[in-house]
């Protein structure tokens, strides 16, 4: 009887042994399998995260390019505007300076060709835009041209890039009087306007294109993303099903995951940033001050020309004791509205206080610091013609950065603001080494 039940429990342990090597044996085969699908779906994420990237990277440079192309002909408007309006030749030799050094819409197009193809409808409407603006600055260097007319005593007291300009047969025998109506009217009228909207129309329609196309894109791959990283998740419960974490290092392939899933993450918030709308104020429909600090960390990043106006409402607490909070609330309306009128559409204005607000000028030339205290001075006029209320102006500091937005470019400013506010109010200062 003994022997019989040696022999059975013999038998028994090699049946047991020989389930354990099977057993052993097919999740080292399911575990090898499992890696394979890992391996492969970790590189369709890896590629999926590339598309994503490469799209917002597009992205990015074609609104900076349509922004910079639009930004940069509205300067030479401003410029050749007020050279016709003042005869200031410092406006003539900073549009000179614009378009034979700075080049501002000739790089934001050879930017946009980096990431897009001759087929593409952003980069055709683009080339499009840069031909308008050549048609405009032809334009105004012609106007130009007859304003030098009228302050040169001299051939040679004009400069040669608009000496070379021959005037028309029929504007040589005009008049000084003549010829400065004949430039405002060119400068200032609905044709040139028109002209002008055609070229920003096309820089929006290229922004909405290549926004359009961005989200498409984006929403595929970011689906993607998605289904790749759940198929991960799987895989990884499946391994810990089959118990073999230890022996082929999971854990170092769960830290890839993650990895991974930060990556998507990162890139998942970093999209809804850059598609999300402006957050705008209440009450005057500006930029609030969550926008304008989100504004001032991307200048930061950038490092591009930058000045910034800090703007104080005069004696703002008496407004409300004489007209109530209702009447406060009609001149803070109404003051954003001005200065929205008066300034840049490229510029960002904000309310970042109460009574407090920031205007931030990108790609700025110290050239232009004349036309914003005459812009101080225009804001100012209107305000005294404010119907139902008395002695409403502003403050303003001014401070001018190359390298983009530091809390020094605030300092400043402020330091500029407190300068005009001890003066007496009602006015512009630009910071200088003076003030501390």
């Amino acid at each position: 009887m003994s022997s019989f039940i040696s022999e059975d429990l013999e038998v028994n342990g090699k049946k047991k042994s020989s389930d354990l090597n099977l057993l052993s044996s097919f999740l080292v085969v399911i575990t090898i399998l499992i890696f394979a699908f890992v391996i492969i779906f970790s590189r369709s994420l890896y590629s999926n995260y590339l598309a994503v990237k490469l799209s917002l990277e597009r992205f990015v440079v074609c609104l900076q390019s349509s922004e910079q192309i639009k930004s940069s002909s509205n300067d030479l408007t401003e410029l050749a505007r007020m050279f016709a309006v003042n005869h200031d030749e410092r406006f003539a030799i900073a549009y000179i300076e614009e378009i034979e050094s700075t080049r501002s819409q000739q790089k934001a197009l050879e930017n946009l060709k980096t990431v897009c193809s001759d087929k593409d409808v952003a980069l055709q409407r683009l080339e499009i835009a840069i031909k308008q603006a050549a048609s405009l600055t032809e334009m105004e260097m012609y106007d130009m041209r007859l304003c030098y007319e009228i302050i040169a005593q001299d051939i040679n007291d004009i400069p040669e890039q608009f000496r070379k300009i021959n005037l028309r047969p029929s504007d040589k025998g005009l008049s000084k009087t003549e010829l400065q109506n004949l430039a405002l009217k060119n400068l200032f009228g609905n044709g040139y306007i028109i002209y002008r909207n055609r070229l920003n129309e096309n820089c929006l329609y290229t922004i909405r294109t290549i926004s359009d196309e961005v989200k498409q894109e984006l929403d595929n791959n970011t689906e993607k993303l998605g289904n790749t990283i759940d198929r991960l998740r799987i895989l990884i419960l499946a391994l810990l099903v089959v118990n073999a974490l230890s022996t082929i290092g999971l854990k170092e392939f769960k830290n890839i995951v993650h990895n991974f899933d930060k990556i998507y993450e990162f890139d998942r918030r970093k999209v809804q940033t850059l598609l999300k709308d402006a957050e705008y104020d209440a009450l005057t429909g500006i930029l609030n001050r969550r926008s304008y600090d989100q504004i001032c960390a991307a200048s930061a990043e950038q490092k591009s020309r930058i000045a910034l106006l800090l703007i104080d409402i005069d004696d703002f607490k008496n407004i409300n004791d004489t007209y109530g909070h209702a009447g406060g609330d009609t001149v803070l309306k109404n003051f954003a509205s001005i200065l929205k009128d008066t300034f840049r559409n490229g510029d960002y204005i904000a309310r970042i206080g109460g009574d407090e607000f920031a205007v931030i000028l990108t790609d700025f030339n110290t050239e232009g610091f004349k036309v914003i205290i005459d812009k101080i001075k225009y804001i100012n006029n209107q305000l005294e013609r404010l119907e139902g209320f008395k002695n409403v102006s502003i403050s303003v500091g001014m401070s001018y950065c190359r390298t983009g937005y530091s809390e020094d470019l605030f300092n400043q400013a402020d330091k500029a603001l407190y300068a005009v506010k001890d003066a007496g109010k009602k006015g512009c200062r630009v910071y200088d080494s003076t003030l501390g």
